[in-house]
């Protein structure tokens, strides 16, 4: 039996618009299972734990990384099978697992392939995807994550060119688990568990228990939108803005208290300490996942 957490408020609502061909399409796929519903801030991890009592052996989470992050924090037992349906703003997980759309995420949990990937660590909460602070704070806490009108569009999109423009640096140093430290000035830091980042120019994995550090400096505006919206697997020939570095731990410090972001969801403030944690996640996975 699976058990299903539907965040119902994930993407705006999204499965809202096709709750019952979900529901019908895992009946004929014969895993409708259990289903319940979050009604708010931390409810997800409670709904999770309470799936773990009920002794199901895959918890599927119905929404986007938001909803996974809460998931996954509620779940200590390392049998436990995790699925994923992507119905939320952002599905960077499902997307690296090969699973692009909920109609494919139904076929992928029937077939069950499971594969075991790392989690991050950062303040006590477990994180699959990333971990990031400057330019994207910035998107977090004020653009609106699913604009429905042409003007709401038309004001995200002005938004982002006019912050892009004016967006002020941040003075950030790194200190590396290997002795080595690193003061820049950015415009962004993201602190990545695997191919989670469009532009890397090299193949990483979620299984390599290495977190790939990556400073963007000040960019003109063309260039944020290009590596914005570069194609998995494309190569950025000017990368001289760009620094990578491996490790399993990093600590983070501005000059003063700063947000950061983990899995798309603001977790803790700097000075914080991001590291590769002993905890593993079984997650199903579809044959064309992308590591």
């Amino acid at each position: 039996m699976y058990y299903y957490i539907i965040n119902p408020a994930a993407g705006g609502g999204k499965i809202n618009k096709v709750q019952t061909r979900l529901k019908e399409r895992l009946k004929d796929l014969g895993i409708a299972g259990e289903f319940v519903k979050s009604t708010g801030p931390g409810d997800i991890a409670k709904l999770a734990r309470l799936g773990i009592e009920k002794n199901f052996k895959t918890i599927v989470a119905v929404g986007g990384d938001g909803t996974i992050h809460e998931m996954i924090n509620g779940i200590d037992n390392d049998k436990i099978a995790i699925g994923i349906i992507p119905l939320g703003a952002t599905n960077e997980l499902a997307h690296t697992l090969g699973i692009p759309d909920w109609q494919s995420a139904c076929n992928i949990l029937s077939a069950r392939k499971t594969e075991v990937v790392d989690l991050g660590i950062i303040k006590n909460r477990f994180f699959v995807t990333n971990v990031s602070l400057g330019f994207n704070t910035f998107l977090f806490e004020n653009l609106n994550p699913n604009p429905t009108s042409f003007l709401e569009k038309f004001k995200t999109g002005f938004s982002l060119f006019r912050e892009a423009m004016n967006f002020k640096t941040v003075v950030v140093t790194l200190d590396f688990e290997e002795g080595f430290s690193v003061e820049a000035e950015c415009f962004n830091v993201t602190i990545s568990n695997g191919k989670f980042l469009k532009f890397m120019p090299k193949k990483l994995k979620p299984q390599d228990s290495l977190l790939d550090v990556v400073i963007l400096s000040k960019l003109p505006f063309t260039k944020v939108m290009r590596y914005s919206n570069s194609k998995s697997g494309e190569k950025i020939r000017d990368l001289s803005k760009i620094s990578t570095f491996r490790t399993k731990r990093v600590r983070i410090k501005t000059k003063k208290p700063y947000p950061v972001i983990a899995d798309g969801q603001i977790v803790a403030e700097t000075p914080v300490t991001v590291a590769i944690a002993e905890k593993k996640l079984r997650v199903i996975v579809s044959r064309e996942r992308k590591f």
